[in-house]
């Protein structure tokens, strides 16, 4: 019995009978909230044409100022681009250059001299260019061990650094993988006017990987030791941490055409002055149709020679300034008052046909 007098059994019958409150009571419907509803203040501007005029005119002008300066900057950088996997090529070989650089026979000195264009203040920064080399394959990305590479304790962990993980004998190859493996080669002598310059490679990786990414205790072991070398050998009495042009390598590139750096020249180069370079030509790209090519440049505020930023930002900025001029032009020859009514399709068409 209910203790008002009233029968419990009655109670649940009346419930049972009002659909709306057993509809109430099992909806799955959210509570209701301002922010499900989107009713939380926010703010919506008016995009009056005064407004959006003025952005545009603001936008040009803050944007073609950026891209001159950016262009200006890009055209003061002086850079030497030379190719050379052909030209480094004897006669002989032209037409099979593979067994060229594969023979341990044929003579890979190769001797180019150019002229300096303008004056190059140092530092002159050396770079080798690779084309068709596409170190963002998947495999080819997987295959190093990083824990090897920051350890000496690790130095056996070699199970994702397949083909080039252990030696015939079962030995750990440091470093192993395929990245390590086809280490560039070719190296690079400069004279200037019968001057020897010489090749600084300091500070050429980066600070970080040094410190926290090859290991100071960690000596390369077995590396090119099989009958298949892929490019360059280290010196075993020197740790990876210190192996910067392991370093530099290391960093793949997510293109297949990239630049790495070689080394740095620490004096200027005056204008017109003969610049011979002494090539070691021995990086083979000929079996896959790659190019080599050997860049000198010097840097700006905005790093090197790029146009594209400066072109960039004066196309965005010439095109806003045209749409602010062309708004403008439509706003005083046909203005419209803001939130007129009469444009609305149902005033324009009264019986609700459109023409």
């Amino acid at each position: 019995m209910d203790p008002n007098g009233g029968s419990s059994s009655a109670g649940a019958a009346d419930g049972a009978s009002d659909p709306a409150a057993a509809r109430r009571r099992h909806s799955k419907k959210p509570k209701y909230s301002r922010f499900t509803q989107q009713e939380l203040p926010a703010c919506k501007p008016i995009l009056t044409p005064g407004w959006v005029i003025s952005s545009f005119i603001f936008v040009g002008i803050i944007f073609i100022p950026i891209g001159l300066a950016s262009l200006f900057a890009s055209e003061r950088v002086v850079e030497i681009v030379h190719r050379y996997d052909k030209d480094c090529v004897p006669a002989s070989y032209r037409n099979d250059m593979l067994a060229y650089i594969q023979s341990n026979e044929t003579n890979k000195t190769c001797t180019r001299t150019f002229l300096v264009p303008k004056q190059m203040k140092s530092p002159v920064y050396i770079y080798y260019q690779l084309d068709n080399f596409y170190q963002n394959h998947r495999r080819y990305v997987k295959s190093r061990s990083d824990k090897q590479l920051r350890s000496r304790a690790s130095e056996n962990d070699t199970s994702s650094c397949d083909p080039e993980d252990v030696t015939a004998n079962k030995s750990a190859i440091v470093p192993c993988g395929l990245i390590a493996w086809s280490l560039f080669n070719d190296t690079y002598g400069f004279s200037v006017n019968n001057t020897l310059l010489g090749v600084s490679k300091k500070n050429i990786a980066w600070k970080s990987d040094q410190q926290h990414k090859f290991g100071s205790d960690v000596y390369p072991k077995n590396f090119q030791s099989g009958g298949l070398i892929g490019g360059a050998k280290l010196n075993s009495s020197i740790p990876l941490s210190q192996q910067v042009d392991l370093i530099v390598w290391m960093r793949t590139a997510a293109l297949p055409t990239f630049r790495k750096l070689y080394g740095k020249i620490e004096v200027d180069l005056e204008a017109n002055s003969e610049l011979t370079v002494v090539i070691e030509n021995n990086y083979n790209t000929y079996s896959f149709g790659g190019k080599k090519k050997l860049v000198l440049s010097t840097t700006s505020w905005i790093g090197g020679k790029n146009d594209f930023l400066g072109i960039a930002y004066i196309t965005l900025g010439g095109l806003s300034l045209f749409l602010a001029i062309s708004f403008l032009l439509i706003y005083i020859i046909k203005p419209r008052p803001l939130g007129d009514p009469t444009f609305l399709s149902w005033n324009r068409n009264p019986a609700g046909h459109f023409n």
